[in-house]
């Protein structure tokens, strides 16, 4: 219980520290008593004795007679507790005792009073024996004074014998009060002394309570200082330390927040793990990429499943982790998996990061790109070639032949027109990669529409194609560029004029889609695979490259169109069955009512 509450260790020290000083106290008043006794024993044998002017020139008769002389005298000398002897010095020899022992066994007597270490320092020659010594007997125990005296007749030692019994009885007295006192001092102790210890115990307790509080993550209330003391003091730096450590809690929790946001929404898969194997965090990346919704796999299966070989306890090794870099393929996706160690304060490592860049995107960036440099090399390379081969044969003489050469340089021209509107088309694409700047103004949809109807009209009817526009509703005004959604409009219809059959259809059907205008180009050609119907708006994607090229397409039209929809912030899409016909849908953002009536004012 002491050790384990410091209210009651306090209790304890003041009880202790109040027995020791009751103790200290008893101790010192026996020897006290016992000392006053004594000095007062010795100082009346001392006076008295020198009252009686005994001189060298007296004999031992005389001694005693000088004795018996003054009774007032002698009372000093013989009570119930006081006595003295005469013994002769030399033969040591009891001339003379007062004492009742003495009467009743000489012998006896004789050996008690040999103990005495003042007669013994007497009979080796002192003058004098006067320390306060205490002779233990079986009579009762006494202290002792002791005169050398020479007389006529022989030196003579006189030896004053006092009994200890007054001073214990009133040392007894003494110890009995002592005693009882000192039960009431110890319970009045321990009364003040937990009235004492609560006030210091208090506040700590609180303190202690506070602390577990905290642990719990509990911040409530501040500590309420009721002194100036230390323990005021010590209230006082714990509640200062209660709101830095609340501070810096909410800022460590903010911090691993934003660092958890951050992981959690970054598009690389980031995996750490401790120097075990076991994962410690998983983002969502990550787990997206291992197609699980939570991971309990340890290092050597997330290395199985990405397919590689790589030991833990190797990578933690290394120094240049930076410097492995692996390609890993997953299904249809394409992963860097790269690696970074982390360490504690005194650079131990701790453990292993390892982090998954998904760059199938770059990769079908660069496969595209590729692509498109082939693409461009061949569209520009097949008329080129052309040009080239028909100029060679001009110069080689076919310039007598009037209609050989007209047919040629009508070759040359179709081609060189063909070169020219590629590179119209890839310049117009890269302005739109550029950010090109739209000359917005308010369209009709219906009108917009008529209009690009009207100048496509000459065309399908070349190929007795019927080309006509249905308005399913009223369609929102949009806010666009005039030129530029008249060029979208030409190329979606030319395409499905150019690819649909002679007598085939083609319906143009201007209405809504909620707030927005929507335009859907119908046709009843040859239609598109499903498998093409994700690419078509890529450049220079054809379904059918030869039948294509024969019609004389650059296979950027889409392309274009894709762009200018985007540029809009509308959308486009293809819905198309094989043999069926093809439908081009178009959604452009309209101008609302509220709009409108703003601009009225």
């Amino acid at each position: 219980m002491f050790s384990g509450s410091l209210q009651w260790r306090l209790v304890f020290i003041i009880v202790a520290i109040t027995f020791v000083l009751m103790s200290v106290i008893w101790v010192f008043l026996n020897y006290k008593v016992d000392d006053i006794f004594y000095n007062d024993f010795k100082k009346s044998i001392s006076d008295n004795y020198a009252t009686l002017n005994i001189s060298e020139k007296m004999t031992c008769r005389e001694l005693l007679d000088r004795f018996q002389e003054d009774p007032v005298i002698l009372s000093q000398f013989i009570s119930s507790l006081k006595s003295y002897t005469i013994i002769k010095d030399g033969t040591y020899e009891i001339v003379y005792s007062s004492d009742i022992w003495y009467q009743e066994d000489k012998t006896g007597f004789r050996n008690e009073i040999m103990k005495s270490r003042n007669l013994m320092a007497v009979m080796a020659g002192a003058s004098e024996g006067k320390g306060k010594y205490l002779t233990k007997s079986s009579k009762g125990d006494f202290y002792d004074y002791v005169i050398r005296q020479p007389l006529i007749d022989g030196d003579y030692i006189l030896f004053f014998k006092y009994n200890r019994s007054q001073a214990l009885s009133i040392i007894s007295e003494f110890s009995q009060v002592i005693v009882s006192g000192m039960f009431i001092a110890v319970a009045v102790t321990i009364v003040i002394g937990i009235l004492l210890s609560k006030t210091i115990t208090r506040p700590i307790i609180d303190i202690i309570h506070k602390a577990e509080n905290i642990t719990s993550g509990d911040f409530g209330q501040v500590l309420e200082v009721k002194s100036d003391d230390e323990i005021g003091k010590l209230t006082s730096t714990f509640n200062y330390m209660e709101t830095q450590l609340r501070n810096m809690l909410n800022e460590l929790s903010n911090e691993k927040n934003k660092f958890e946001m951050i992981i959690n929404y970054m598009t690389d898969g980031i995996i750490a793990f401790n120097k075990d194997g076991f994962i410690i965090h998983i983002n969502s990346a990550a787990l997206s990429v291992l197609e699980m919704e939570q991971c309990s796999l340890t290092f050597p299966g997330i290395m199985d499943r990405l397919g590689l070989k790589y030991e833990l306890s190797d990578l933690l090794k290394r120094e240049n982790l930076s410097e492995i870099s692996e390609n890993v393929r997953i299904k249809d996706k394409f992963f860097r998996v790269q690696f970074a160690s982390f360490t504690d304060k005194e650079n131990n490592v701790e453990g292993l990061i390892t982090v998954l860049q998904d760059y199938t995107e770059q990769m079908k960036l660069d496969n595209m790109r590729k692509e498109f440099v082939a693409n461009v090399s061949h569209e520009l390379k097949t008329p080129l070639t052309s040009i080239k081969s028909y100029a060679e044969t001009l110069l080689d003489g076919a310039l007598d032949d009037r209609e050989t050469a007209r047919s040629f340089l009508e070759v040359i021209y179709s081609e060189s027109n063909r070169m020219d509107r590629l590179v119209k088309d890839l310049l117009l694409l890269s302005k739109h990669d550029s950010g090109i700047k739209l000359n917005l103004t308010r369209i009709s949809p219906i009108d917009l529409v008529n209009g690009v109807v009207a100048r496509m009209k000459m065309s399908a009817d070349e190929k007795k194609q019927t080309l006509s526009v249905v308005e399913e509703e009223k369609a929102p005004d949009i806010n666009g560029d005039e030129d530029r959604l008249e060029q979208l409009l030409v190329n979606v219809i030319g395409n499905a004029i150019k690819y649909t059959p002679e007598n085939g259809s083609i319906t143009v059907y201007v209405g809504k889609a909620g707030k927005n205008a929507c335009i859907r180009v119908v046709d009843t050609g040859i239609g598109i695979p499903e498998e093409h119907l994700d690419r078509i708006f890529e450049r220079f994607y054809r379904v059918d490259k030869a039948r294509s090229r024969q019609m004389g397409g650059t296979g950027l039209g889409l392309s274009i169109a894709s762009e200018i929809v985007k540029a809009h912030g509308g959308t486009i899409k293809a819905e198309s069955k094989v043999n069926q016909g093809t439908a081009i849908i178009i959604t452009l953002p309209g101008i609302s009512e509220e709009t409108n009536g703003e601009n009225d004012e």
